[in-house]
């Protein structure tokens, strides 16, 4: 999407090349994932199926499946544009949305 916004919707086959790229990184990661961190993917997983994939239910096991990912594979969740002052959202012990007493984690 990106690169056809700077290209002003030409260049149709370098965006194309630049996709492929992405998906092959994205798939690389996605298999890394399966073979290093699959319990934590799948606990994460079931737990936003079980709750209409609402996040905030589901940050305990996110933060298992989080840690994993950066000790196994080196990789660290970080929000684009997020501000440098504020907790990440996914990093905060009282979820905004939650039916949570302050500072109780389920």
């Amino acid at each position: 999407m990106k690169c056809k916004t700077d290209a002003h919707g030409r260049g149709e086959f370098e965006c194309m090349r630049e996709g492929r790229k992405v998906t092959r990184c994205a798939a690389s990661v996605l298999e890394d994932i399966n073979r290093n961190c699959l319990d934590e993917f799948r606990r994460h997983w079931n737990c936003l199926e079980n709750n209409n994939q609402q996040l905030w239910q589901c940050r305990k096991h996110e933060w298992k499946l989080n840690g994993c990912v950066f000790d196994k594979l080196k990789l660290e969740k970080k929000i684009p544009d997020a501000p440098a002052n504020e907790t990440p959202v996914h990093l905060r012990k009282r979820q905004i949305y939650s039916h949570n007493e302050p500072g109780v984690i389920t």
